[in-house]
């Protein structure tokens, strides 16, 4: 590692490590930042000499790139990401995830609720929940995580583009329904915009039976599980105690002989199925069991009281 010398101005302080300053440029498309390049030992001075020279070009507040290193889409939001201490969001987030139809152009920012309300050449969203949005790294640069990204698109895009947001979250399987449901969850609150939206599109698609049932059971158990609640089975077979098939259950609580079933209006609102599941029904609680049962709407609209019935019927279930 070769160390310099401070220069003259700053009057024979800590030493100057170049190698350090490399190193933040090299994984920083040629960026650095103010305090970085004072910890590395920089002066004020060295730094406005940079400048001058032409050496160094100042691309955001306190942030410096070395001018043989071109600016690009890329250094352009990290940049910005530094300036503002920010993460990557919204549409340049998806762009950073490869949703298709995304290309970074204008920087966009997600930053705390006391940070920078607006600055030139970014968009700078204001956000509360800063601790929910599961930060990740893409490209070299802190991005919101995937599901908050698809979130944070219901507020800025149109409701057409947002559906072929998740279309293709969907489809290249890095998402599922009940990821989206966690996010809006943890999320929802009055006046933040886009979550009505969200919701619609989510409801509606559920609506048409595209939820796959087992997606549906993972994220009722997520919801029980930080609820703090213990965790229940899923797709559990419940047999007599001669070892007679009697009905295979969403989810499960075997030792309390309690079942949780979700009830699709597709599925369930016709002759046959409404006879049907009243006949399960029956064969269950003969066999011992109680019988919970959830509609869409309880998962979506009132998953907080889901888990109090849960709760209370654990509660009042003794081992059997």
């Amino acid at each position: 590692m070769r160390l310099e010398t401070v220069e003259q101005a700053t009057g024979g302080g800590a030493p100057f490590d170049e190698a350090r300053l490399e190193f933040h440029m090299r994984r920083q498309y040629g960026l650095v930042s103010l305090v970085q390049a004072r910890s590395a030992g920089m002066s004020r001075q060295q730094i406005h000499r940079r400048v001058d020279a032409s050496r160094w070009r100042r691309v955001g507040p306190r942030v410096y790139q070395n001018s043989a290193v071109p600016i690009t889409p890329h250094s352009k939001l990290l940049a910005a990401c530094i300036a503002y201490d920010g993460l990557a969001s919204h549409r340049s987030a998806a762009a950073l995830h490869g949703i298709e139809g995304f290309s970074l152009g204008r920087p966009e920012l997600v930053v705390g609720q006391n940070r920078a309300r607006s600055a030139v050449g970014v968009i700078v969203h204001r956000s509360a929940q800063m601790d929910s949005t599961k930060p990740v790294t893409l490209h070299g640069m802190p991005c919101t995580g995937l599901s908050r990204t698809v979130l944070d698109l219901a507020a800025v895009v149109s409701r057409e583009r947002l559906e072929r947001a998740i279309d293709a979250v969907f489809r290249d399987g890095r998402l599922r329904y009940h990821d989206l449901f966690k996010v809006l969850d943890a999320h929802a609150r009055n006046g933040r915009t886009g979550t009505c939206e969200f919701r619609a599109v989510l409801d509606e698609r559920a609506g048409e039976s595209a939820v796959p049932l087992s997606d549906w059971s993972r994220w009722v158990r997520d919801l029980i599980c930080e609820a703090s609640l213990p965790k229940p089975v899923l797709e559990y077979q419940v047999h007599t105690v001669e070892g007679d098939f009697v009905a295979q259950v969403d989810l499960a609580y075997p030792q309390r002989h309690l079942a949780i079933e979700l009830d699709s209006i597709r599925w369930h609102h016709n002759r046959d199925s409404f006879v049907n599941d009243r006949r399960r029904r029956n064969r269950l609680m003969t066999a011992g069991w109680d019988v919970l049962s959830f509609t869409w709407h309880d998962c979506s609209e009132q998953p907080a009281a889901l888990c109090d019935v849960v709760a209370r019927a654990l509660n009042g279930t003794a081992s059997r």
